[in-house]
């Protein structure tokens, strides 16, 4: 039987809120948001209890549904004391700091074809592991962001993940893969002994693509299955044939816990932990 195609990417905009939204007024909040291709997901920290309170996903790709009209939304202008942008577009590639110069930033992503026409050349110091995640953001969009939130601290998907793994897991001594499921590619982590052996991301179209990566960074790094835990996150369900399928070549498979450094209202708590772990996990990052 052929392979199906991956999910497409969220298409129903949704919100929740804790109580009444005049509740959030004078509250000490962090927001986050993240943005990919077709959607824009965000969620607001009360930083004084730890507690997630809101959360919201929009669709960019409906008719009339630009990013400026976005960021009209309520969730999107409350006042907070700190903000925070992800871009999760386009591939990043890791430099170490020793080799790194912000004037070849540009030069980086044009020798791996990583930057097109109309795009900025950005970077991120990944504090962790000492490199910089040098990547592409669309210059427009970049531009809109940066003057609706000039204090707001921006990162690449590839630097929250690495930074966040790298902090929750340096104490461990085990090798564990650590991937994040996009609708058209994937993010892998690996980690031997808490240290960074691999990060890099897959374009894939349908779950075969997906098992044969994976399976193809088990063998070529030389993984052992039974002390090797790969966790996902993302778009990707227990039920589902993605992970059916690595469960079926892999035999310590799961999808990722919620986090415990912070807790979440009761309207936010039946939000699958995995899906949209790198949102919350945004905060830790900065």
């Amino acid at each position: 039987m052929a392979s199906s195609k991956l999910k497409s990417p969220i298409k129903q905009e949704q919100e929740r809120v804790a109580g009444d939204k005049s509740s959030l007024l004078n509250k000490n909040l962090h927001l986050s948001i993240e943005v990919r291709e077709d959607n824009l997901f965000a969620c607001l920290l009360d930083k004084d209890t730890n507690q997630y309170l809101a959360w919201s996903s929009f669709n960019s790709k409906e008719p009339k549904r630009t990013l400026e009209n976005i960021l009209e939304e309520e969730i999107l202008n409350y006042k907070c004391s700190g903000y925070s942008v992800v871009f999760t577009h386009n591939s990043a590639t890791l430099v170490p700091s020793a080799f790194f110069s912000p004037d070849s930033v540009k030069g980086y992503l044009k020798q791996q074809n990583l930057i097109k026409p109309g795009e900025t050349a950005c970077y991120d110091f990944i504090k962790n592991n000492d490199c910089y995640s040098a990547y592409a953001v669309g210059a427009s969009d970049y531009i809109l962001l940066k003057h609706k939130y000039p204090h707001a601290v921006f990162r690449h998907h590839s630097s929250v993940f690495v930074e966040y793994l790298l902090a929750l897991h340096k104490a461990t001594h085990k090798n564990e893969v650590h991937v994040y499921v996009f609708p058209s590619y994937m993010d892998i982590v690996v980690l031997q002994s808490g240290k960074l052996i691999l990060y890099n991301r897959y374009q894939i179209k349908t779950p075969d693509d997906f098992t044969y990566f994976l399976l193809w960074i088990y063998e070529e790094l030389k993984l052992k299955q039974e002390d090797s835990i790969c966790s996902f996150y993302g778009e990707i369900e227990e039920k589902s044939e993605m992970f059916d399928l690595a469960a079926k070549y892999l035999k310590n498979t799961r999808l990722a816990e919620k986090t415990k450094q912070f807790t979440f209202s009761p309207m936010l708590e039946s939000l699958p932990a995995h899906r949209y772990y790198s949102l919350f996990m945004q905060y830790q990052c900065i």
